[in-house]
């Protein structure tokens, strides 16, 4: 019986592990910079007053803080194997395969404000962006020296394993 429910609890963990959604902010106006893991993790990009940035890791309630200069000296210097393999032809990945991994990328949501600082050519911009933010998102030209990007990109670790798995060539 606990061993029936140990397996189920762990076939749960494994379907969520597989179904989690990975989500990826870039949003330049309030300065919010991260991704994160369902409700497992979250890491992101933070100021910090003694160095320029810092990356700020949360597992569930625990809070890691690492600075540039720490993530820098773990890697020491390394040996490199002599040994070579004999015969063996390694696969690259394929342009095909590459395609439907970036496919499988889901886009949530997109914002673009851009001003050149040269209101003539802002002016000239102005149509182009307009016919381009139909198609693409809400892009759009302002003259108020505002420039920032708003992106959010969703997936789920099925969908890479799908797109690596099952290609259709």
């Amino acid at each position: 019986m606990v061993l029936t429910s140990i397996l189920v609890l762990l076939a749960i963990f494994l379907m969520y592990l597989l179904w989690m959604p990975m989500e990826l902010c870039i949003d330049s106006y309030s300065q919010r910079y991260f991704m994160r893991l369902g409700i497992l993790a979250r890491i992101g990009v933070e100021k910090d007053p003694v160095e320029l940035i810092r990356l700020h890791l949360k597992i569930f309630f625990l809070n890691f803080y690492w600075r540039p200069s720490d993530i820098r000296s773990w890697g020491g210097p390394r040996k490199k194997s002599a040994s070579k393999r004999k015969g063996s032809k390694k696969q690259g990945i394929t342009f095909y395969r590459v395609k439907r991994l970036l496919n499988s990328f889901r886009v949530k949501s997109f914002r673009l404000e851009l001003d050149t600082g040269n209101p003539v050519l802002n002016a000239k911009l102005y149509p182009w962006v307009y016919f381009i933010g139909q198609q693409a998102g809400d892009v759009g030209i302002n003259f108020l020296g505002r420039n920032y990007i708003s992106l959010q990109i969703v997936n789920r670790p099925i969908y890479i394993l799908n797109a690596f798995i099952n290609p259709k060539k």
